[in-house]
């Protein structure tokens, strides 16, 4: 009942202020500040980019550790499933004796999980549990102590019996640890229900990968984080690669420092571009020219052909969409000057006041186009609660119709744009403000530009229609 009841008051403070990063990272938020429009603006900050792939394939990482322990407490309620129903199957002597063998394995399962869930090695809720559990470093009860040894030799003695051969050493070294333990009873698990589950080699090389793709140099790292203190750098680096860590406490001070930057340096600067303008001038592609020809690893790069390389597109042929607010300067006035022309010609031809008001047209659209790329704020884009996107889209829907580049609600939303709003700005580029807040606050934008578009083409409509003529 908690989450249904949170619900509605989650949308109504929407309404009421802008997005948190936090609601932008878990993506509780919708256009134009979801997470994806945060990757779009950070796509033009080399460094700034990095830092968000980090943090996503941090929580990547960590929501492979929850799975790890929820895949154990799994095991554990399977287990005490199969001891429920143990006096059930096997009715057949040939059977039973297999069945005892796997009975005994099932108990000291069940015994050996419900010890390490009694002593709070589960509950996601207790990190420094969790961490421990994922180090199997567990500080051992005399209890826990026992029933891990009794566990050892079982297993010892079941790779005797079945291998019928000395590998006492081995299987001693492997299950003297917790992981190891803990990863056997998830293979077998695995083997039982058919369904792969997450082990700590896994985890391992999720870690080894972070490592490497973020923290090693930026000779090394292909997204190495600047900035970053080297004492917390070398730190997380010793951990995974020399210490074989993998929890989630490894990542603490990396988390927080990635956090803090892009909460303070960079959030900031995104709610101020999306927020208080719905004009933007396109950004750089440079970040997605891998990824388009990273799609086309069958075709080598001299057999794309030019229809092939246009899908790949990112920038806009309209100069009204790539330079959005200088094209609508320029063309505002052009449209003033045009104004200008038409007064000064009346003036010195002299016509009547009457006919010199017909300048109201030319001054009042190249008001309406100055102010708006001055304020970058287009005036009926606000009124219909219209917005541009930071980046240009031109890629051909794949087969299944769906690009996964792009959200679903992005591609909804192009849907409801009236194809009269992309005359400027190209309408690939258009998209729905669906924030309650932000829809509201462009509107009021709005209308303070609709003010000051009547101000100043009144004021130059009374100039050029009320000064006397002269006839030259």
């Amino acid at each position: 009942m908690v989450p249904n009841k949170m619900e509605p008051d989650f949308e109504k403070i929407q309404t009421e202020r802008l997005p948190t990063l936090y609601e932008v990272l878990v993506q509780k938020t919708r256009a134009p500040v979801d997470l994806w429009s945060f990757y779009t603006f950070l796509s033009q900050f080399p460094y700034a980019i990095n830092y968000l792939d980090f943090w996503m394939d941090l929580m990547t990482h960590l929501r492979l550790c929850k799975d790890y322990v929820d895949g154990i407490r799994e095991s554990l309620v399977v287990n005490n499933e199969r001891q429920g129903n143990s006096s059930l199957l096997n009715n057949e002597h040939a059977q039973q004796v297999e069945a005892d063998a796997d009975d005994s394995a099932s108990v000291r399962t069940s015994v050996l999980l419900n010890a390490l869930l009694e002593e709070g090695h589960f509950d996601l809720t207790n990190p420094a549990g969790v961490s421990q559990l994922l180090q199997g470093q567990v500080n051992h009860s005399p209890k826990l102590a026992q029933l891990i040894d009794d566990w050892n030799r079982h297993s010892q003695n079941v790779d005797d019996s079945n291998r019928n051969r000395s590998s006492n050493n081995n299987s001693n070294s492997n299950n003297n640890n917790l992981s190891s333990i803990l990863d056997d009873i998830l293979k077998r698990q695995s083997q039982l229900e058919e369904k792969p589950k997450v082990t700590t080699k896994q985890l391992l090389n999720s870690a080894l990968k972070i490592c490497s793709l973020y923290l090693l140099s930026p000779e090394q790292s292909e997204r190495y984080l600047t900035n970053i203190p080297d004492e917390v750098r070398l730190k997380a680096v010793n951990l995974i690669q020399r210490n074989s860590r993998h929890d989630p406490e490894v990542f603490d001070e990396l988390k927080s420092v990635s956090y803090q930057f892009l909460e303070i340096d960079c959030f900031p600067k995104f709610l101020s571009t999306v927020a208080l303008h719905n004009i933007h001038d396109e950004i750089s592609d440079w970040r997605f020219h891998a990824h388009s020809t990273g799609g086309n690893r069958n075709k080598s790069q001299a057999s794309l052909t030019e229809k092939d390389l246009e899908s790949m597109r990112h920038i806009s042929k309209s100069p009204f969409s790539t330079y959005t607010t200088l094209s609508r300067i320029m063309f505002g006035l052009l449209w003033l000057g045009v104004g200008f022309w038409i007064g000064y010609t009346l003036i010195f031809l002299k016509y009547d006041r009457g006919i010199r008001v017909v300048t109201i047209v030319p001054f009042c659209i190249g008001s309406y186009f100055v102010v708006c790329g001055l304020y970058q704020v287009d005036i009926l884009y606000s009124w219909f609660g219209i917005t541009q996107r930071l980046l240009y889209k031109d890629r051909k829907v794949t087969e299944d119709g769906y690009d996964g580049n792009v959200p679903v609600d992005v591609k909804e939303s192009k849907d409801k744009i009236p194809f009269i709003f992309g005359i400027l700005g190209g309408r690939n580029r258009l998209i729905e403000v669906k924030h309650p807040f932000i829809r509201k606050f462009l509107f009021q934008r709005g209308l303070w530009c609709c003010l000051l578009v009547l101000i100043s083409t009144g004021v130059f409509t009374v100039v050029f229609s009320c000064v006397p003529g002269h006839r030259v």
